[in-house]
């Protein structure tokens, strides 16, 4: 990482950094990826520095339909997000209404989930002086730092295939449909932010499509995701990206991301689809480490046709 100290603490600062951002195959990189796995960490990506902005002060200027993400202020009723169950009882239902309520859907239905709380450096440093093959699974979750996108389009399809019977997906794929991220931290993020990238810098022919396949259901570590292989996306570095932060943010500021959006397809001014990725602020490292969940959710759209 960069040795430079910028500290955040003012809205409007600038993070120098470096980002992980796709590999081309013949220099060492991979088009398909299994996560939770050591293969998985000691991946090589092409690392670039990058200019990161705080939106602190300016939140409101960011929206999921300008640029794909916005943060949006709301307290959980979840507190502890250590039991599966519960988060599913408690949380899921919470987060489909208000999300409904942002967005103007006609419905709401959170798939999955992912809860981090391990610090990536002691994984990282374990990874690195093991006799662990590729292929034997890590029973830990940790911020990802690799630039991508969590479904292409393709990737979305298959997904809602996967969670709606087929009558059901066929007439949802009839009308305006969505997949959001919503990312929450546990405590106020002092170390392994997560910086997004306006939807309109990135070109669509950027995008570089991945296969990821998942660890085998009892494994643990991805069991509330996604189950299979889907088709992911990642891209090269372009100076023309714009990176975005959200600085000591806090669990009443959870960050929507918007993944994929069927409307774009043909509505160009509206965002599409959002890069993301943890990334490290320089003199931050003796910080606790991050805590976070995800979940996925499908955001319909059914008095709108495509």
């Amino acid at each position: 990482m960069s040795s430079s100290t910028t500290t955040v603490t003012e809205p409007g600062n600038v993070v120098h950094t470096t980002l992980n951002y796709y590999l081309d195959p013949e220099l060492g990189g991979h088009l398909k990826i299994t996560p939770g796995t050591a293969g998985f960490y000691r991946r090589k990506y092409a690392t670039h520095p990058v200019q990161i902005h705080d939106i602190k002060g300016s939140m409101e200027d960011f929206t999921l339909n300008k640029q794909g993400f916005q943060i949006y202020r709301h307290e959980s009723a979840e507190k502890e997000f250590r039991d599966d169950d519960q988060i599913k009882a408690v949380y899921y239902p919470e987060t489909e209404k208000w999300l409904k309520d942002v967005t103007g859907a006609t419905k709401v239905k959170v798939c999955t989930h992912l809860v981090r709380r391990d610090p990536r450096e002691a994984l990282d440093a374990t990874i690195g002086n093991s006799d662990l093959a590729d292929t034997d699974t890590i029973p830990k979750v940790v911020p990802a730092r690799f630039v991508h996108v969590d479904h292409s389009r393709k990737g979305a399809i298959g997904f809602l295939h996967e969670n709606f019977s087929p009558d059901e997906a066929a007439n949802l794929l009839k009308t305006r449909w969505s997949i959001i991220n919503v990312w929450r931290p546990l405590k106020s993020v002092h170390r392994d932010p997560l910086a997004v990238c306006d939807s309109r810098s990135v070109k669509d022919e950027e995008l570089i499509p991945m296969t990821v396949c998942l660890p085998p259901k009892g494994s643990a570590t991805y069991d509330n995701v996604s189950v299979g292989d889907f088709e992911t996306l990642s891209t090269r570095m372009n100076p023309d990206h714009r990176w975005y932060f959200k600085s000591e943010q806090k669990p009443d500021e959870p960050l929507l991301i918007k993944i994929y959006d069927s409307k774009s397809e043909t509505d160009r001014d509206l965002a599409g689809r959002v890069l993301h990725t943890s990334f490290t602020i320089p003199g931050t490292e003796d910080k606790e480490p991050r805590e976070s969940i995800e979940i996925r959710c499908f955001v319909f759209y059914e008095n709108e046709t495509e």
